[in-house]
């Protein structure tokens, strides 16, 4: 998901689009005018600002029609970025963001908070690697954990030569 996002923005950037014009795709995208979430709970549906991906040191500095700069993918989803924070803090967003996917894929919820049980396995199978979803389909964490297995062997070799 972070990925998608920042390349998202990096696609923004390479059209010239501003930042501002950019995050308004995003928010209407993401966060539709008649949210039933929202209307549920009657609240207003959050919002991305610049901070939602860049630094707050970086955003203030961001003239207003200035683009996003070009975001490295791999070290966006390698490293802790203000989106993945985001992401992590923001119970709201995360809810949001999953009834988009929901609706997008026809997988809908029984429930409308966050991520809940649903009609298929497959949500639970995306959610949590290594799930059964049929007698016939294993999801392994394998390819997860050689990749975290190296990423801890590339942190390990980089601190012992610091």
């Amino acid at each position: 998901l972070v990925a998608s996002f920042y390349a998202a923005l990096n696609s923004s950037m390479w059209q010239r689009l501003p930042h501002e014009k950019a995050l308004k795709l995003l928010n209407d995208l993401c966060f539709p005018e008649h949210c039933p979430i929202c209307a549920e709970e009657k609240t207003s549906c959050p919002r991305f600002v610049c901070e939602s991906f860049v630094s707050k040191t970086f955003a203030s500095s961001m003239a207003q029609e200035e683009t996003f700069p070009w975001f490295d993918l791999t070290a966006a989803q390698l490293r802790e970025s203000p989106f993945s924070q985001l992401l992590e803090g923001s119970e709201a967003v995360r809810s949001h963001l999953t009834r988009l996917y929901q609706g997008a894929f026809g997988d809908r919820p029984t429930e409308h908070r966050g991520l809940t049980s649903t009609d298929t396995s497959f949500t639970s199978a995306a959610v949590e690697p290594g799930v059964m979803v049929d007698h016939k389909t294993f999801f392994s964490t394998t390819a997860s954990e050689t990749s975290s297995k190296k990423l801890e062997e590339t942190t390990d070799n980089g601190s012992k030569s610091s």
